[in-house]
């Protein structure tokens, strides 16, 4: 699960619309990427200033600024003071640890979206990705440097479709990227239940429980960003606002087909997790059961070889048998079959 770096708690005092960073500091300096391009070119730099974006008045190409690195409050707070975005927005684009989200004002698109990786521990995480979409330009803020838009970027240069249109299909085709990781990381979560049910039917350990318990964990993670961002996905695709190209609402759809397959996944992975400790714990309990039966069958054997020892451990003054020289050959050799002919009756019922 990804770390706040700040208490919300802290922020509850706080007046609505306070530029606060709620979250890690991933990165130590915000890095700004500026990306303009039309169906002829493409450009893109690394930009020192927010001035070069904002005063740009091209009309013929589509502008896109990837801010990466949420902590310098005040580079975000200037960006959209000057671009008229409302306090609010300026707050859940700092607040990581909001869910999806979408907003339409009269001249932007606000939303936030979820992407989830394996880090290098091999933890499940997420990410906050905000964006905010105008007529001809994108902004998108991203918590930390990652490879997630490395496919968008080369096909933007290799001259994609997306070059001949509008700022909607750059955001389209960010959200498809995200989207589509969700596939690896479900992929990844399918190989180690396969791994988790062959370990269980072979030596189901207290090591294989604890794996079945962080999977089910994982798997609740994922459904709780999935729902938001399929609410997300879905007003985007019933194109309720001018910015979005109606020929545009048609990829959405795709993209929001397959945010439900991910839930359909997530919600049948999550009933393999509970079969498996359903699985686990019959496995437990048959064993318990298998170990009970045999000290039970024991136990049985027992009861008439001490019976007779604790007749003939009685402290009476007249034994006849002790004065017989074959009493104690005699005593084992009745115990003996008393053993041999018990065995042979729990055999022969199948108990042993």
């Amino acid at each position: 699960m990804p770390k706040e770096g700040k208490n919300i708690a802290e922020n509850i005092n706080t007046p609505p619309g306070t530029a606060t960073h709620v979250g890690e500091k991933k990165i130590e300096t915000v890095k700004l990427t500026y990306t303009k391009y039309n169906k002829e070119n493409i450009e893109r730099k690394n930009i020192e200033n927010i001035d070069e974006f904002i005063h740009d008045k091209d009309p013929n190409k589509v502008k896109w600024l990837n801010i990466t690195g949420l902590q310098d409050t005040e580079l975000i707070e200037n960006l959209c003071q000057t671009l008229n975005v409302h306090p609010l927005v300026v707050e859940d684009i700092l607040n990581t640890g909001q869910a999806a989200k979408y907003e339409a004002f009269e001249h932007y698109l606000f939303l936030n979206a979820k992407s989830i990786i394996f880090n290098k521990k091999d933890e499940l995480e997420a990410e906050q990705i905000s964006f905010l979409l105008f007529k001809d330009r994108l902004i998108s803020f991203q918590e930390s440097e990652s490879t997630i838009f490395d496919p968008l970027k080369k096909r933007l240069v290799g001259g994609t479709y997306i070059r001949k249109n509008n700022a909607d299909d750059l955001l389209y085709g960010l959200l498809d990227n995200i989207v589509d990781h969700y596939f690896v990381v479900m992929e990844k979560i399918g190989d180690e239940i396969d791994k988790v049910e062959d370990e269980l039917l072979s030596v189901p350990t207290k090591e294989v429980l604890h794996k079945i318990y962080a999977l089910k964990r994982e798997l609740i993670f994922i459904q709780n960003t999935l729902w938001p961002m399929r609410n997300v996905v879905n007003t985007l695709s019933r194109n309720e606002t001018d910015l979005i190209d109606e020929k545009t609402t048609r990829y959405f759809q795709d993209v929001y087909d397959h945010v439900i397959q991910m839930i359909d996944l997530t919600e049948t992975y999550r009933d393999i997790s509970s079969g498996m400790l359903d699985t686990y714990l019959s496995s437990i309990s048959n064993k318990t059961n298998d170990v009970m039966k045999v000290l039970t069958i024991y136990s049985t054997i027992f009861i008439p070889l001490s019976f007779l020892a604790g007749v003939y451990g009685m402290n009476f003054k007249y034994f006849p048998e002790l004065n017989w020289k074959y009493s104690y050959p005699l005593f084992w050799l009745v115990s003996i079959l008393i053993t041999i002919i018990m065995i042979r009756f729990f055999k022969k019922k199948d108990w042993l």
